[in-house]
């Protein structure tokens, strides 16, 4: 939108400076605080001598222990929305994760709960006084939703804006109290824009912290909040999580409600995105969904399914443990170490190693997975995407005069004109046609199997490397093939990389071109420290299901004991 004229660099350098100023001057670091990433690479430690024992506390429990403080009057809600607003705070200040900045208005709205609970002895809803983190998709009152774009700066949304999610948060109790960072089209696997810059990984600053849930990552690893909402379109919120040691989950088309989002593809007919919960420990995850499945939001927005949570499933699958002696009844899992187009890096092969040796020591049925290939499928799906999506972000970019971040350079290079209408439908009845052999190989496991059962889950990698450098991420197919499904899949954190294991391969032979330049961004010592998480992927509506599982992995890498 016109900005009177004035210089893009001006207009992001205001907003910039306003998201400062919204800081409290006794929450700023000074320069010398803090060492440059040569000297620091990982602050998930560091951001901690900053805050008050209460604060620590607090900031370190999971949703269930703060909401049970809140109600028990053990901790006010003003005190939970200060400690998350000063360690939120300091972590933007280490990684630039946030867009928007509205401490004020949530210590505000703690007091209200507080004296609400205090006078009535009743809370407000089920998340009375717990702080959620948006990401900057998530249209919120008299705030704006930028979402990297300069041209979108100032033109603040109104209650009428706000989405189901956002009104049944309120509704709740939650305090709302930032926003996260997204990058210039928010469809790219890093965080990067010309207004906030680039959002950096905490536990190594010098890589990219994913995207394009990047900021809301970056926020939620150093526990500058508890619970963060993002969105998913290719992988957005499965890769950042695996970058940062999180949960998160991409639910399938409809199962959750997607209205009052800033969108580059208002109308896209299929393969739109889906939100979803992020969160340091998987029990916050699990009670988060559970929360917004069970809204019934399917009675005000058309798009949402009628599908309550299902506790039955939720708990069978969980009761599903392998048992001695018996092979009938536990979960069987399928694992895909390579998608034969691209070859992951030695730390993503070691977690995928140790995923399978932890589900086989624990006595789960584990076989290899052999589906339809997923690269064409996936260069389908951002065919699809790009059908509109290139001309939307152009006109976005070009309003504002500025120039494009350098991830995007190909798509200003090429022609970027909306495709025909008759090649769209070509490109979504292959989808289809692929959804369709993806079913057929998923049914034919059960010839598969020892146990002569289906699989329950397949485990993959989310992409072929831990966090990159930015400007580095290229390879989508891993994390985007849920989305071509529209399968359930969650994130589980597993391992760290490590430059005293994860050696290079001798003579590494690249499969191809793209295998090739994947392979050239390994180095050890770079990739040193970067968490490595992996994927766990259901059908589709298989929500309890994959939490489950997920659950399934997290206690059987617990209870790993390598050879």
């Amino acid at each position: 939108m016109p900005h009177n004229g004035q210089d893009w660099r001006s207009i992001a350098g205001t907003k910039r400076n306003s998201l400062l100023a919204s800081i409290s001057l006794a929450w700023r670091f000074r320069e010398d605080e803090v060492p440059p990433p040569m000297r620091l690479k990982d602050v998930t430690a560091f951001i901690t001598r900053f805050l008050t024992p209460l604060e620590q506390q607090i900031t370190d429990a999971t949703v269930p222990s703060i909401l049970e403080n809140i109600q028990s009057f053990n901790w006010s809600a003003v005190e939970v929305a200060r400690a998350f607003c000063h360690r939120a705070a300091l972590a933007h200040q280490l990684t630039r994760c946030l867009s928007e900045v509205f401490f004020e208005e949530a210590i505000q709205r703690a007091e209200e709960l507080d004296t609400i609970l205090r006078t009535t002895g009743r809370t407000v809803g089920p998340l009375h006084g717990l702080p959620v983190s948006l990401k900057d998709r998530f249209h919120v009152k008299d705030i704006d939703s930028a979402c990297g774009y300069v041209s979108w700066i100032g033109n603040c949304k109104s209650k009428e804006d706000e989405g189901i999610l956002v009104q049944r948060l309120r509704q709740a109790g939650a305090v709302l109290f930032v926003k996260s960072n997204v990058p210039m089209s928010m469809l790219i696997g890093e965080t990067t824009n010309n207004i906030i810059g680039s959002t950096i990984n905490p536990y190594n600053r010098s890589l990219s912290a994913g995207g394009a849930c990047g900021g809301e990552a970056a926020l939620l690893a150093l526990k500058g909040s508890p619970i963060g909402w993002g969105t998913d379109i290719a992988g957005s919120i499965r890769i950042p999580c695996a970058f940062t040691n999180l949960y998160g989950i991409r639910p399938s088309f409809g199962r959750l409600s997607a209205t009052g989002l800033a969108d580059n593809l208002p109308g896209l007919p299929t393969a739109a995105s889906v939100i979803g919960p992020m969160t340091p420990d998987l029990d916050s995850l699990s009670l988060l969904m559970r929360w917004a499945i069970g809204l019934n939001a399917w009675q005000d927005d058309h798009l949402v399914v009628d599908i309550p949570w299902k506790e039955d499933v939720f708990t069978s699958t969980r009761n599903r443990i392998s048992q001695p002696g018996r092979s009938n009844g536990s979960l069987v899992f399928a694992v895909m170490g390579c998608d034969n187009e691209v070859f992951p890096h030695p730390p993503v092969q070691r977690a995928m190693a140790m995923v399978t040796a932890a589900l086989t020591q624990r006595g789960y049925e584990v076989i290899d997975w052999k589906p339809p290939p997923h690269c064409p499928a996936a260069d389908v799906l951002f065919q699809i995407l790009g059908s509109t999506a290139g001309h939307s972000v152009r006109l976005a970019v070009q309003a504002s005069g500025e120039p494009p971040v350098p991830q995007l350079t190909d798509l200003f290079s090429n022609d970027s004109s909306p495709l025909p209408t008759s090649e769209f439908w070509k490109l979504c009845a292959w989808r289809e046609r692929y959804q369709a052999q993806y079913h057929e190989y998923w049914k034919s496991t059960r010839q598969l199997t020892t146990c002569k059962r289906l699989v329950d889950g397949v485990i993959l990698p989310v992409a072929p490397h831990a966090a990159p450098p930015e400007g580095s991420f290229k390879y989508y197919a891993y994390s985007a093939i849920p989305n071509v499904l529209d399968y359930s899949a969650g994130t589980v954190p597993v391992t760290f990389a490590d430059r005293f294991v994860d050696h290079e391969v001798y003579q590494y032979v690249p499969m191809n071109d793209r295998d090739r330049a994947n392979w050239r961004l390994y180095d050890k010592d770079l990739f040193d420290g970067s968490p490595v998480g992996v994927q766990i992927m259901g059908q589709r509506f298989q929500e309890e299901k994959v939490l489950a599982m997920m659950a399934a992995v997290r206690d059987a890498l617990q209870q790993y004991l390598p050879a």
